[in-house]
């Protein structure tokens, strides 16, 4: 009886990994961008009727400061007695957390990132928008010049492009004799709070 012959093992040679280790890391480099590419449009964080907590009374702004479509005004909110950079802006149509006086509608938004805690800014140029941040609109939004994420304040401050999964907490708004207070925030408070 013949034994079975042991098949030989192909040693990996030199000229074998020119074409291997090329070839691992173009697939592996296309995997991650296949992934980010995921990340960054598919999977942002809906925006949801807030959950107030109840917190200082903060001037936020006088009415008449924000007395046309999109003007904003910065202002500093109280967290756990630490001032927190925060904006608010009369919008071109009422959204959820908001508040509508009269016909004018507003929101209050804090400026931390919730991608790592950098301050996001006001974008009102749409062209700048577009090359900076590579979200395309018609009107303002929030950005973020660390790592250009977008969020977009007629979707109640949902984050719409770059790493940011989720939308910029509201501020709780209050009209009086003309003055709009910020009297609380939503929860979680993210990045200062998980949840």
């Amino acid at each position: 009886m013949r034994e079975p012959r042991l098949q030989q093992v192909r040693k990996v040679t030199r000229r074998d990994l020119l074409w291997i280790i090329p070839s691992a890391i173009t697939a592996g480099f296309f995997g991650w961008l296949a992934w980010r590419t995921f990340a960054i449009h598919l999977t942002k964080a809906r925006v949801t009727e807030p959950v107030w907590r109840d917190g200082p009374r903060v001037q936020a702004a006088v009415l008449n400061e924000l007395n046309a479509q999109w003007k904003f005004k910065y202002f500093e909110y109280v967290y756990n007695g630490s001032p927190l950079k925060a904006v608010v802006f009369r919008l071109s149509e009422p959204v959820m957390g908001g508040l509508t006086v009269g016909d004018a509608h507003f929101l209050a938004l804090s400026r931390i990132c919730t991608h790592q805690g950098c301050v996001v800014n006001y974008v009102d140029n749409p062209e700048l928008g577009a090359i900076a941040y590579n979200y395309r609109t018609d009107h303002p939004f929030m950005g973020c010049p660390c790592h250009f994420g977008a969020f977009e304040p007629l979707q109640a401050g949902k984050a719409v492009f770059g790493p940011p999964r989720y939308p910029l907490p509201r501020l709780r708004l209050e009209e009086e004799n003309g003055v709009l207070y910020s009297t609380g925030y939503e929860t979680p408070f993210r990045p200062l709070e998980q949840g």
